[in-house]
């Protein structure tokens, strides 16, 4: 099949892995900390560790979101891994869960 719009060739599947819809995701870092969010981010990027983060930001001021330059207020984004991969990723993050748990709001799942 032809794409009608830029004329390329279309491909019936993407490269990859085959999808697993029904792979069990397991939580293992959570922060609100946008440094340790691009960190967590960059090591498990770094090591092809497949991860969703999940992330809940508050809305801003009357109920419309938040505004670029200004920080989100109290919001979270919780890492979550293939439960295969949880006890590697616990490894690899050790120092960002240790530095989160140390801070004055730390949050970490065992």
């Amino acid at each position: 099949m032809v794409c009608p719009t830029c004329g390329v060739d279309t491909v019936d599947r993407l490269p990859g892995p085959e999808p697993t819809p029904d792979v069990e995701l397991v939580l293992v870092f959570a922060t609100g900390d946008a440094s340790l969010i691009a960190l967590a981010q960059s090591l498990l990027d770094r090591a092809e560790i497949d991860y969703l983060v999940r992330e809940d930001h508050p809305t801003g001021l009357f109920g419309v979101g938040r505004r670029p330059g200004f920080p989100a207020a109290n919001g979270t984004s919780e890492f979550w891994v293939r439960a295969d991969d949880a006890e590697r990723v616990k490894e690899l993050l050790e120092d960002l869960i240790a530095e989160q748990a140390s801070g004055p709001s730390g949050s970490v799942s065992s």
